[in-house]
């Protein structure tokens, strides 16, 4: 009878665990006939960096890349009224191994992700705080607040910051400039794959989206930007 009782039970919990992962992929991407580019796009979803030893939003990789004094951290924030993502860092302006200090959110895209991600349109609602600078000789960038997008060969930043639109280049990294006001929630629609064909850069089978903020060793202090979400339509 307990043996009965035993083959019964085991095929119902499969059927719960079954589901059970339906209904969270439904709440994580919601109903669609194909699964969408980015995972967790509204930072819902939390868990344990186990390396920085801080909460991280779920499916997302976080990286540091900061001197002896210089901080760097991510945390779920509440920006006028909004329930978002956070990233803070701190340049202490020393003289060390890093120029930058800066923090990245990263997700790897392939397959089907990449090419929605290059023939669709990245739509997200962002928050930056302070103005994007150039060195005025060599034309580089100073600081940044905006999106990352890295094949391995060539490197796109989405910029937002209160300014015109703009697009410049130095060798591989190509920088676009959309035009955002400071302190204030804004949405935003930018086209990648456009980005790539004026840059005349081959389509890549796969990239890693990376939100980050950070600034160079001559422009100390504090810097943050924050994201409430990011997604491909």
């Amino acid at each position: 009878m307990k043996e009965k009782v035993r083959r019964f039970f085991a095929p119902v919990s499969m059927l719960i665990c079954i589901v059970m992962i339906a209904v969270l992929f439904t709440r994580l991407y919601g109903v669609t006939s194909e699964s969408p580019a980015i995972a967790n796009p509204r930072f819902k979803y939390w868990t344990s960096d186990p390396v920085l030893k801080f909460m991280k939003p779920l499916m997302w990789e976080v990286s540091l890349l900061i001197g002896p004094n210089d901080r760097g951290f991510i945390r779920r924030d509440t920006v006028d009224g909004q329930v978002c993502l956070g990233l803070h860092v701190y340049q202490d302006g020393a003289s060390d191994a890093y120029a930058w200090a800066t923090v990245h959110v990263r997700q790897n895209l392939r397959g089907t992700a990449t090419r929605q991600l290059l023939e669709g349109t990245l739509e997200m609602w962002v928050y930056p705080t302070f103005m994007h600078g150039r060195y005025r000789d060599s034309g580089h960038p100073k600081n940044v607040f905006g999106v990352e997008i890295n094949d391995g060969t060539n490197i796109l930043w989405v910029i937002f910051s209160d300014q015109p639109n703009e697009v410049y280049q130095i060798g591989r990294h190509r920088i676009v400039i959309v035009s955002t006001p400071l302190n204030q929630w804004s949405h935003r629609e930018v086209l990648i794959g456009k980005y790539y064909s004026e840059a005349g850069w081959l389509l890549p089978s796969e990239v890693a989206l990376i939100l980050l903020v950070g600034a160079t060793k001559d422009f100390p202090g504090e810097y943050a930007g924050f994201f409430r979400e990011i997604h491909v339509r």
